[in-house]
């Protein structure tokens, strides 16, 4: 371990986290702890997440305000992992100049679903259960 910050309370998930900045000599497996607040878990070089090419203000939809955001093998990293990483950028010298009204709104618009034939007739059937929420993490 390099550092341990004070515990966060983050009022949109009700959950106190420490952030830990930590080393691994030799990589090990990761994987999420808790699917409803992590999608999946990747690796991401720092010079990934410091090119300018992948940096983004990220706008949420109620009230406007705008955070750092990272588009890094295909996911978009946000929220509270994205702002623990900007700061990490900042503070330990690896952050470059990158456009900051590169805005992206969130939510993200979804994909209009090409046309479809007429619906059939509906049957009785047993509804599927809600999909999980999607959220993003990464790992330098």
């Amino acid at each position: 371990m390099l550092a341990v910050a004070s515990p966060l309370y983050l009022q949109a998930s009700h959950y106190l986290v420490t952030p830990v900045l930590a080393w691994w000599h030799t990589p090990c497996a990761v994987a999420p702890v808790d699917l409803a607040e992590t999608s999946f878990v990747s690796r991401v070089p720092l010079a990934e997440l410091a090119d300018p090419a992948n940096r983004v203000m990220l706008r949420y939809a109620q009230g406007g305000l705008l955070s750092p955001a990272f588009r890094v093998h295909g996911m978009l990293v946000w929220g509270f992992t994205a702002g623990i990483l900007d700061i990490l950028l900042r503070l330990g010298g690896w952050e470059r100049p990158w456009n900051r009204s590169a805005v992206v709104d969130y939510p993200l618009p979804r994909e209009v679903p090409a046309a479809s034939p007429p619906a059939k007739p509906a049957t009785p059937a047993t509804p599927s259960p809600p999909a999980p929420r999607q959220r993003s993490s990464s790992t330098p």
